[in-house]
């Protein structure tokens, strides 16, 4: 989850602070006895545990460097469709680019008409200004990806969630792309440790707290396998010959 400069913000001087960093590091403080008691055999989630823990998860999702640059990208784009409004004959239109973006009709309609009366000329400028912002710019903080925090949050919480141990002489291991970067909802294992994960599969119903089984040789498999795919650069593990088999 480190990059050089991935949680430093700055301010319009470019003067550098520490308190994004800070603040993980209290939130990473929250988390880890949760994580610790959930890890210990036949333990079983609170409530508040096991909103913690999707809270904290979420936040592991959308804090990735990874996500974070494309947060970034994605502001990007989004401007060059503002700078291409004159292109798109209705607002309807133009709410069928802007609804992949996550805005409703009737924002993308208000957009559309204030853009309407923009000039092409000074859209442009203003787009060019945007597509030269380095991801640490304030005016587009790639950190700003970080707000999407608690829409994962409420995803994670409305699956139905297992914790999983791993059987005798199975062991999970952990990539630094421990949570999927699409799709989610569709369902994901992630590791906690090495001998317990988490399971979450979409769900109709609510849950208020977390159940827990034995792992089958083949659910271990596959998540070390899924770890090892979605790594960047580095998976992590107790055994060796675990690692060396992926």
């Amino acid at each position: 989850m480190q990059q050089d400069w991935a949680y430093t913000i700055f301010d319009q001087y470019w003067t550098p602070s520490d308190d994004l960093e800070n603040a993980l590091s209290v939130e990473e403080g929250f988390a880890a006895p949760i994580f610790e008691r959930l890890c210990t055999p036949g333990a079983f989630a609170t409530k508040i545990e096991r909103e913690g823990l999707c809270s904290f998860l979420a936040l592991q999702s959308c804090r990735h460097p990874d996500v974070m640059g494309r947060g970034h990208r994605r502001g990007r784009e989004l401007g060059e469709i503002f700078a291409d409004v004159h292109a798109y004959g209705t607002a309807a239109d133009f709410s069928v680019e802007l609804a992949d973006f996550g805005l409703g009709s009737s924002e993308a309609e208000a957009i559309y008409q204030v853009l309407k009366a923009v000039a092409p000329q000074q859209l442009r400028i203003e787009l060019n200004e945007i597509l030269s912002l380095s991801p640490q710019d304030p005016q587009l903080p790639q950190q700003e990806a970080l707000l999407a925090r608690p829409q994962i949050a409420a995803a994670i919480e409305a699956m139905t969630l297992t914790l999983l141990d791993a059987p005798a002489g199975e062991q999970f291991v952990l990539g630094d792309t421990p949570m999927p970067q699409s799709n989610l909802s569709h369902g994901f294992i992630v590791p906690l440790s090495k001998s317990v994960a988490l399971e979450a599969v979409p769900s109709s119903s609510s849950q208020a707290s977390i159940g827990r089984r034995a792992a089958t040789v083949a659910e271990v498999t596959e998540a070390n396998r899924e770890q090892c795919n979605c790594a960047m650069y580095v998976v992590i593990g107790a055994d060796k010959a675990v690692l060396e088999a992926l």
